[in-house]
């Protein structure tokens, strides 16, 4: 069985063991067993389904068991990991992918214990601290790097140990802990730990190291708290269905979330996990928008601007006015401008600009893609110039909090490509920059204490995002970032997430990201326990509306005007969506309420207006169609509004005065059509053939037209049109073009 069909068994199988449809769950287990002959998962299945037979049939008995529950719960946690270990069978000797060829290479190679790769970071960190006392010599870079090299061969096999490692004991756990508790080993390294467990969860569920990423979830380092606090994040969202069973998991969930940073740290998780959707979106934008545009400007802003205009004695700050011109002229600064907002706020926006940048030969090893930034790192060493030279660009990016570490490794090895003045230049550049960069991040943190712990949690789930999207053999890997976005509804974080002030947060980043279905969810999660809440109901009504559910939309809103009357949004939403249900009588009452608030808004007499020509009282809509072109006579809406109710109202000759002058102001294809209606009413029919003949050329689709002209048969026939004549016209028309 194939990679494909083994991840569908596994699929289709879960799904059974989630709806505790065990007999199905054991026959999918062993259709796959007859392939495998292997003779300890076929035991395990038959124990498994004896267990359960014996268990049903006490219960047919009537037997008061009180071990029942806790003995099903165990058959099916069994379950789950017989599925894996099934599957793992099947693909252990013949895949391809990553993991099963890390498995092999440990089954049949002597590999380290974590106690031993430990005492070989030791070792290493004393050999670092050891040439840190030596002068300054060609001997000592030699023997830095390769102490650093062979630093990072031990971390990486270490990382790969713990990726394809099988199912935890207590001896396991006993060197997992030693491990994170040892104060010698550097924070990165532990880090490294941290991602390659998350990987291994990941791919085999296993509940005694789950616990064990709770316990470093608590750990009393910022990073390796915050990294394990998001390699929990997407491990809950995976198995999320299956925690009831673990009552060790459950009692830890309870403890960790009666701590105020547990609770602060996972939330800002979470919160980054949802910005972390629109990645795409940003991407496509500056390829498919911004950059075009800009490339099409280059040889405008060439022929603008002279070279000595930007690199003359004034440098960089008196730009020509022209070059801002020419970019707000295209709608390239407001672009821009979106984009700086965006990154204030968090989001990726520089995924596009580095995922190019990913094809060094340092990102063909998986365990890189999860490295702490470390300017040490053997592969920078011809970066490090003894004359400081760097200096400016090592601090920018070492301070630079916007940009994640993988982006950092990528922009050193970009750097290092460059010719050397080009290099020098931008040192001298970005040195300045580096010190305006500390200032400014030493006074968020003075507002915002938490603010550290916020750029940590991004440059991470960012590295996350380039591994799962970019990494050459990602399709290898489950894509956490495909993952629903059902955070609000996890159980085992429901004390977390169902907090008002936290569940409002993860509501308004769903709805600010226009994940509207999920941002509805947790609204009405936030209306259960807020019932008071006018902006609550206000956003319900608007997720619903565009969703598409018009009823349930204006029952919403009709809740928010209780809690809040007089809310010109809200009394405005309510008018729009009795007009969209066809209630335009209702839809009138709530705009004669908007006339009284805001009397000289001519949006709300032109609707008013509307609502008057949907209740056939045209006499009444003319009225506020002429109230709102007194007041605003440039106003093409309102002619449109004019021309319209006068056909259907029978004054044909205000009908054709209107279009004339609608015609002559970007006339649309409907425009046309409709004053060949006012034609043809009149008898005009040459006149009539030309506009129609317009709307054609315009739509460049005559069944289209023909299709609009039809949903107007109503409306020609009680104006006079004898509707016999159509298909002849049409006919005519149809020859002369």
């Amino acid at each position: 069985m194939n990679n494909t069909q083994i991840r569908d068994f596994i699929k289709q199988t879960n799904q059974h063991i989630d709806k505790k449809d065990l007999k199905n769950a054991f026959d999918s287990i062993r259709d796959i067993t007859k392939e495998l002959n292997n003779w300890k998962i076929t035991d395990k299945l038959n124990e498994l389904e004896n267990n359960y037979k014996y268990m049903l049939h006490y219960l047919i008995k009537g037997s008061d068991d009180p071990e029942q529950d806790k003995i099903y719960n165990n058959l099916l946690r069994e379950t789950y990991k017989l599925t894996i270990d099934a599957a793992e069978a099947a693909l252990i000797n013949e895949s391809s992918h990553l993991f099963f060829e890390k498995m092999r290479i440990a089954s049949v190679r002597s590999t380290l214990s974590l106690d031993e790769y430990s005492d070989e970071i030791k070792k290493s960190v004393d050999t670092r601290q050891l040439l840190s006392l030596f002068e300054e010599e060609e001997e000592k870079k030699i023997r830095n790097k390769n102490n650093e090299q062979e630093h990072e061969r031990i971390v990486s096999e270490m990382f790969y140990a713990i990726f394809s490692a099988p199912r935890a004991n207590k001896d396991t756990i006993d060197a997992y802990t030693s491990f994170m508790q040892d104060d010698i080993i550097p924070v990165d390294d532990k880090s490294m730990f941290i991602s390659a467990l998350m990987l291994n969860i990941m791919q085999r569920f296993d509940a005694k190291k789950v616990l064990f990423l709770l316990e470093c979830c608590s750990h009393s380092n910022m990073h390796i708290s915050m990294r394990s606090n998001i390699s929990l994040t997407p491990i809950l969202q995976q198995f999320h269905s299956r925690w009831h069973l673990y009552p060790e998991l459950i009692s830890k969930m309870e403890l960790l979330s009666d701590e105020s940073y547990f609770r602060r740290r996972l939330l800002i998780a979470i919160i980054q996990f949802i910005q972390s959707r629109e990645t795409e979106e940003i991407t496509k934008k500056l390829t498919e928008e911004i950059l075009p545009e800009m490339m099409k400007l280059s040889p405008i802003i060439g022929k603008k601007i002279k070279m000595d205009e930007w690199m003359g004695e004034t440098g960089m700050d008196d730009k020509n006015p022209e070059w801002q011109k020419i970019l707000d002229d295209a709608g390239i600064t407001d672009k821009l401008r979106e984009f700086s907002n965006l990154q204030l706020q968090g989001a990726d926006v520089f995924h596009s600009t580095f995922a190019n940048l990913k094809s060094y030969p340092f990102f063909n090893e998986m365990s890189n893609w999860f490295l702490p930034f470390n300017i040490q790192q053997s592969q920078l060493q011809g970066f490090i110039s003894e004359n400081a030279d760097n200096k400016g660009i090592i601090d920018s990016i070492t301070k630079a909090s916007f940009i994640c570490n993988s982006d950092k490794y990528s922009f050193c090895f970009s750097i290092m490509m460059m010719p050397e003045e080009y290099r020098n230049m931008m040192s001298s550049q970005l040195g300045a920059e580096s010190e305006q960069m500390k200032s400014l991040q030493d006074e968020e943190l003075v507002i915002n204490p938490h603010k550290e712990e916020e750029a940590v949690c991004k440059q991470y789930v960012q590295d996350l995002y380039r591994f799962y999207k970019v990494y050459r053999r990602k399709d290898e890997f489950t894509d956490i970032f495909a993952f629903p976005l059902n955070f609000h509804k996890i159980e085992a974080i429901s004390p977390i997430v169902t907090l008002p002030e936290n569940l409002k947060k993860i509501a308004l980043y769903y709805f600010e990201k226009n994940h509207l279905s999920e941002a509805l969810s947790a609204y009405e999660m936030l209306s259960k326990v807020d019932t008071a809440n006018s902006e609550v109901w206000e956003k319900i009504g608007y997720c619903k509306q565009q969703l598409g559910n018009i009823e349930e939309a204006l029952e919403a809103y009709l809740r928010a005007d209780l809690i809040e009357s007089n809310n010109t949004w809200v009394l405005r939403r309510i008018a729009q969506c009795y007009r969209l249900l066809k209630q335009p009588n209702d839809a009138l009452q709530y705009y004669k309420k908007l006339e009284r608030l805001h009397p000289q808004d001519l949006n709300i007499q032109l609707n008013i207006g509307h609502c008057f020509l949907e209740l056939k009282e045209y006499d009444k809509a003319l009225e506020n169609y002429f109230k709102v072109e007194w007041i605003d006579d440039t106003n093409t809406r309102v002619w449109r509004s004019i021309a319209w109710c006068s056909f259907l109202s029978h004054k044909f000759d205000v009908s054709q005065r209107y279009y004339q002058k609608i015609l002559q102001n970007s006339p649309t294809s409907h425009d046309f059509l409709n004053a060949g209606h006012v034609e043809l009413a009149q008898g005009n029919m040459e006149d009539a053939m030309k506009f129609y003949s317009e709307s054609i050329r315009k739509i460049k689709n005559i069944k289209s037209f023909k299709a609009l002209l039809r949903g107007d048969f109503e409306e020609l026939e009680s104006s006079g049109v004898d509707l016999k004549i159509i298909p002849a016209l049409l006919d005519k028309i149809e020859y002369d073009l």
